[in-house]
């Protein structure tokens, strides 16, 4: 049987500048990774060429891709009117000459202005010869970076024919994404950093799968991470084959399309089952880290978020295999902890089996503590603390925290903990004083600088957990954590429903790390610390 072919549509090769060392980079990693998550091939720009000089990177990408059948060049371009980089038409013959498939352009970081006077040539050259155009919008909200909504539209409105790739959508883009895509079939647009929850399912339904395309946004972030989330997507194996790489190879008009790897030998029963899409059965699977709304209440100011409820998070969950999801409410983090903390309740009733709750309390709020918290904690069953710095500014070890977490370190409970202004002070002074509460520090994937200073602090600290959730999906970060603190020490949560878990899950399941290593983080862990709390 052969295999779905995965064709990344956003990948890079190179150093960065602004990158931690232990990220991985090379070449040799990048095709590692392809082969263990079995994508079959990747378009690849430089990094050199995106941060200071295109002829330099784009040589360096043909080298490569020469030597490596699986890649496929994509080459950064500029402005021709200084006359320092060929003339348009020159460049369209080098293209063609030289077989790349795409080019990509940054105007912000490069200092341009996206209008019809600086580009319109190039457009409709590229247009002409049917080369496709790649752009970021919105990685991590840098105005070097992403370009506006408006000049997505402006290219595509007055360029018709041009294929145009959007790179890099954040999460909470569906609302103005949706009308776009519906109104401009030549934009396309990968998931890798667009992990909004269902937002797969949700644009098959609305658009159909044509206009939608598999990406990675390799080095940076995990490849398992992205092809989980089209492998587990809940839509026909049709859509699922033209998201994987049918519509690139279509665009990209590729005559050569990259071999099949080999039978699947590995002994990693988790890794088989992530490369089928099939659900983790034979364990006990725990998502850490999630956050609800009230019961068939799916509006958010923020970003859509459907089936957004602690019912829809459960049934989310399902579909790789996690049995017991733990969850504190939108509105009490967010807004209202009194309530949140209903919602809660009202959550643990529905799914008793299924759910365990995060109990919330703004401090400058709470007037009676040993009745809310033998409310929350002894009659609705909650078992987890969610402080959170974000919205409140009070630091986590401010004395008025105290009878909470004295609470809590007599009945064991556990405390998912936000970072903070000094995050690293403040669980320091909280693990030492409440040696009993298990606290799992959130996000501690986002980034090695950000895993750094939480694995210092798990180092000192038995009481201290790795909680890996981020949209970054840190490519390798896993292992080094694992690297630093043993498995052990590692806990899985997806932030579900703000974003799809199945990327949070598939960066877990395609780590390169052993399957008793990726069992001990997706559950056994988070149950030794369920197993302690003193409360039921």
């Amino acid at each position: 049987m052969s295999q779905i072919k995965f064709i990344d549509s956003y990948a890079s090769i190179g150093k960065w500048w602004d990158k931690d060392p232990d990220h991985p980079w090379t070449v040799e990693r990048m095709l590692k990774d392809m082969e263990r998550c079995q994508i079959h091939g990747a378009l690849i720009y430089s990094n050199l060429a995106k941060e200071l000089q295109p002829s330099v990177g784009n040589e360096e990408v043909i080298r490569v891709c020469q030597e490596n059948p699986r890649l496929i060049p994509v080459w950064v371009v500029l402005p021709d009117q200084c006359g320092d980089v060929p003339k348009t038409a020159q460049l369209i013959r080098e293209i063609k000459d030289k077989n790349v498939k795409a080019v990509k352009i940054f105007p912000r970081l490069h200092r341009y202005p996206l209008d019809e006077r600086t580009l319109g040539n190039l457009f409709r050259a590229l247009e002409e010869a049917e080369i496709p155009l790649m752009i970021d919008n919105g990685e991590a909200n840098t105005d070097f970076v992403q370009i506006s909504w408006n000049e997505v539209g402006w290219i595509c409105q007055n360029y018709p024919n041009l294929k145009v790739i959007l790179h890099s959508v954040r999460w909470e883009a569906t609302r103005t994404l949706l009308p776009i895509l519906k109104e401009f079939p030549n934009l396309f647009v990968e998931f890798s950093n667009y992990q909004a929850n269902r937002i797969v399912e949700f644009l098959v339904e609305q658009v159909g799968a044509d206009q939608l395309l598999f990406g990675t946004q390799m080095m940076l972030k995990s490849p398992g991470a992205a092809k989980a989330f089209i492998n587990y997507a809940d839509i026909s194996e049709q859509d699922r084959q033209k998201i994987a790489g049918e519509n690139l190879i279509r665009i990209l008009k590729l005559e050569k399309i990259p071999e099949d790897y080999p039978d699947d030998l590995t002994g990693d029963k988790i890794l088989q089952k992530a490369r089928n899409g099939k659900p983790i059965d034979d364990m006990e699977v725990i998502d850490a880290h999630a956050h609800h709304y009230p019961k068939d209440h799916f509006d958010n100011a923020i970003a859509f978020m459907p089936e957004s409820d602690a019912a829809g998070i459960v049934d989310r969950n399902k579909r790789i295999g996690v049995n017991i999801t733990c969850s504190s409410p939108w509105i009490g983090i967010w807004s209202d902890w009194e309530l949140g903390n209903l919602n809660t309740r009202d959550a643990i009733q529905e799914l008793p089996d299924e759910f365990i709750g995060y109990a919330v309390f703004d401090p400058r709020y709470v007037r009676d503590w040993e009745a809310e918290l033998k409310k929350c904690y002894e009659q609705w069953g909650m078992q987890g603390l969610k402080p959170y710095f974000p919205r409140n500014h009070i630091p986590y070890n401010d004395l008025v925290y105290n009878k909470w977490y004295e609470y809590a370190n007599r009945n064991r409970l556990f405390s998912l903990m936000h970072y903070s202004d000094n995050f690293e002070h403040e669980m320091d002074d909280l693990a030492r004083r409440f040696p009993e509460i298990s606290f799992l520090l959130a996000h501690s994937g986002m980034s090695y600088e950000r895993a750094k200073k939480h694995i210092r602090l798990a180092k000192k600290f038995k009481n201290i957990f790795l909680e890996i959730t981020f949209t970054a999906v840190t490519n390798g970060i896993i292992e080094y954590m694992v690297d630093q603190v043993g498995a052990s020490r590692v806990i899985y949560g997806s932030d579900s429903a703000m974003r799809d878990p199945i990327p949070q899950f598939g960066w877990v399941v395609y780590a390169d790390i052993s399957e008793e290593e990726k069992r001990l983080i997706l559950g056994k862990n988070m149950r030794k610390i369920l197993d302690r709390v003193l409360l039921k």
